[in-house]
């Protein structure tokens, strides 16, 4: 047992080695955020840029750049290959987690007392949770949240594995909850999506079986205290620069309580996939899952299809529904075919962060983690439901399937393969010194701007942030004073579809640009046909 145990572990040692290898088999990552300020934001933060540039990424221009850094790094010096294998491996290690999760988990008391694991069960999870839609298309992708999930994940193992030390209480139950808030913490930091795994770690740690009331509430603390260290490890410098330079450490978002002149007094909360009225928030609560099933514009950008979440969902549901309704007529237990002290957490961990995201966000590619549990989940809830092991293990192994063979990963864009992953034939210009390149329209140029000698400027005047009819906006006015003092040259950098936007929101002002002296250029990364073009005064 020991020895098949052991084997089992290596094989999982291996899955992130072959994760970054299948990366190798999909075309480049293209995004369009790796376009937009997954790229620019680490080069803004190296360079000291802040004041110099203004708005190139428009909203995400002010997310935490931490988490970019090292790809901008290895971006100019490694090929673009290598890049990926290694982004790869560390999307891979999700697997680690969720085996040792899922080993707790199935493992059982025999009659004879001694512990049965099922380590070759424990692999296949594991090893499904790659085979997710969302978990595919972010394969070798900078979106990170197939990184920043290895933070929730790695917190409730450590929760599930020490639940015999939460249970017994004291210092070392405040401790293991404080370590698990803390790993949960270090993702928020990187990725404020995040959060929604830290309330599911918050009712992992409470859902843990024995401990009164106040001793469950001791551990939620501790792991608060342990989530807030974590963040300030990751984030907290992120928020006193904001604070530093917006007076409002979450900048722009929720602008309405901290009133930062820089932008207006609103949320700025990305309420497309949120509901309206009351009507569409019930039916979010009750019904999500299938309708976002049937058209996926309700939770994403993209095309894609996986019912994982719609799956353990549903059976969740009816194990709740099943539970409920023994306990009202006191009838005994089904026969437990997994450690049901192990899995509670790991339920209640699910449970809780399904509820966050569908409240906060609604989009699909932040419930990554939802979807990689799926698997084990649709075990778990079958295991509730009133039916011999024989039949629990017949409809999970059902479900699991149905659930992949009908999944559709999206695409979020992707390019050939090519030396190295960000190049660009970015026409020079003539006086960097002296010259500012202004950006209007939707289409994302950050990643264009580190092509270009540090003195360049660059200001975008028109976007998702701000445009120049909003002049209550700090930025505008700023803008307007450096564009008026300059002297030098102008640039505008736009695309052949976008001549307009720019014409008009240049001439704002008192700009207008010469379109027959364009330069077209391309790009690795890109799927525009860029231009750049001398812009001049009226």
């Amino acid at each position: 047992m020991k020895a098949s145990r052991f084997g089992t572990w290596a094989l999982v040692a291996m899955l992130p080695f072959l994760h970054g290898i299948f990366v190798l088999a999909f075309e480049m990552d293209s995004n369009w955020d790796l376009r937009n300020y997954h790229y620019y934001n680490a080069y803004a933060w190296v360079n000291d840029r802040y004041g110099h540039d203004f708005l190139v990424a428009s909203v995400p221009t002010f997310f935490n750049p931490t988490i970019d850094v090292p790809f901008f790094r290895v971006a100019q010096l490694w090929p673009a290959r290598a890049i990926g294998l290694v982004l790869g491996m560390v999307q891979g290690l999700n697997a680690i987690p969720i085996f040792g999760i899922a080993m707790a988990c199935l493992a059982r008391t025999t009659p004879k007392g001694e512990i049965e694991y099922r380590p070759g069960i424990a692999f296949g999870l594991a090893f499904l949770a790659y085979f997710g839609a969302t978990m595919l298309s972010l394969l070798g992708t900078t979106y990170y949240d197939n990184i920043v999930s290895l933070g929730g994940l790695f917190g409730l193992w450590l929760i599930v594995a020490a639940r015999g030390r939460l249970a017994a209480g004291g210092i070392w139950a405040l401790a293991v909850a404080f370590a698990a808030g803390a790993l949960g913490g270090l993702a928020i930091g990187l990725k404020l999506s995040s959060a929604i795994y830290g309330a599911g770690l918050a009712a992992a740690v409470a859902a843990v079986p024995a401990g009164s009331t106040l001793a469950r509430l001791g551990r939620v603390a501790a792991l608060g205290l342990g989530a807030v260290c974590g963040f300030a490890v990751t984030g907290g410098h992120w928020a006193l620069l904001l604070w530093r330079l917006y007076a409002n450490p979450v900048f722009p978002f929720y602008n309405h309580i901290f009133r930062s002149p820089w932008a207006l007094f609103e949320s700025y909360k990305h309420v497309f996939y949120l509901p309206v009225s009351a009507l569409e928030w019930l039916a979010r609560i009750f019904a999500f899952p299938l309708a976002y099933a049937i058209d996926n514009a309700l939770t994403g950008e993209v095309e894609f299809q996986d019912h994982r979440i719609l799956a353990s969902y549903a059976l969740l549901i009816a194990a709740a529904v099943f539970w409920w309704r023994r306990r009202r007529v006191g009838a005994p237990e089904p026969e437990a075919g997994v450690a049901r002290d192990a899995a509670a957490p790991v339920i209640a961990y699910w449970a809780a962060a399904y509820v966050a995201w569908i409240f906060l966000f609604g989009i699909y590619r932040y419930a990554i983690t939802l979807e990689m549990m799926g698997p084990l989940i649709i075990v778990l809830a079958w295991d509730r439901l009133p039916l011999s092991l024989r039949w629990r293990a017949c409809g999970a192994v059902l479900t699991i399937a149905a659930v992949v063979l009908t999944m559709q990963p999206a695409d979020w864009g992707r390019a050939a393969w090519t030396a190295r992953w960000v190049t660009t034939d970015a026409p020079p210009i003539a006086r960097p010194e002296a010259s500012i390149v202004l950006l209007t329209g939707h289409e994302p140029y950050g990643f264009i701007a580190p092509a270009y000698p540090p003195s360049v400027r660059f200001l975008r005047i028109d976007g998702g942030f701000t445009n120049p009819a909003q002049t209550e906006v700090r930025f505008n006015d700023e803008m307007r004073k450096v564009i008026a003092a300059h002297t030098g040259d102008f640039h505008a950098l736009t695309t052949r579809v976008d001549h307009i936007s720019a014409e008009t929101n240049l001439g704002f002002y008192g700009l207008t640009v010469d379109f027959a002296s364009c330069r077209e250029f391309y790009s690795s990364i890109g799927n525009a046909d860029y231009q750049l073009c001398p812009a001049r005064r009226r």
